[in-house]
């Protein structure tokens, strides 16, 4: 009985839940920077999924203050996500490879825009 009591005080607050999405959509961008970690950075230390975490557990440390702080529900995502984003693309911007990021192609070089068109027009020329 004593077990029970204090395990809902602990395991069940009466003043906060995090939904399904919380998980999921920070959970995508986790997901990604271990995946752009291992292209980027094979047999490396995998940074950006720790920083994706990192940064993940703080925005759920922010948000359980917000509302602990507010007394009021809170949109988890309102803080999750600058969380996250901040600190993953925080990381890229100082390693370089934001657009390797974005674009999610690490280790190729960037698209160069309309190349299809300039091969098309030398052909043209030189016909």
């Amino acid at each position: 009985s004593t077990f029970s009591g204090i395990c809902s005080k602990v395991c069940m607050p009466i003043y906060g839940m995090i939904g399904f999405g919380d998980i999921v959509i920070p959970g995508l961008l986790t997901g990604y920077s271990a995946y752009f970690d291992t292209l980027a950075h094979p047999g490396e230390i995998k940074w950006y999924y720790i920083i994706s975490c990192t940064s993940y557990a703080i925005g759920l440390i922010i948000t359980y203050g917000a509302l602990i702080g507010m007394g009021i529900a809170q949109p988890a995502l309102l803080y999750l996500v600058p969380c996250c984003l901040l600190g993953v693309f925080g990381t890229a911007f100082k390693r370089g490879e934001v657009l390797a990021m974005w674009t999610g192609r690490a280790g190729v070089a960037a698209p160069r825009p309309f190349a299809d068109e300039e091969d098309g027009e030398e052909d043209n020329l030189n016909s």
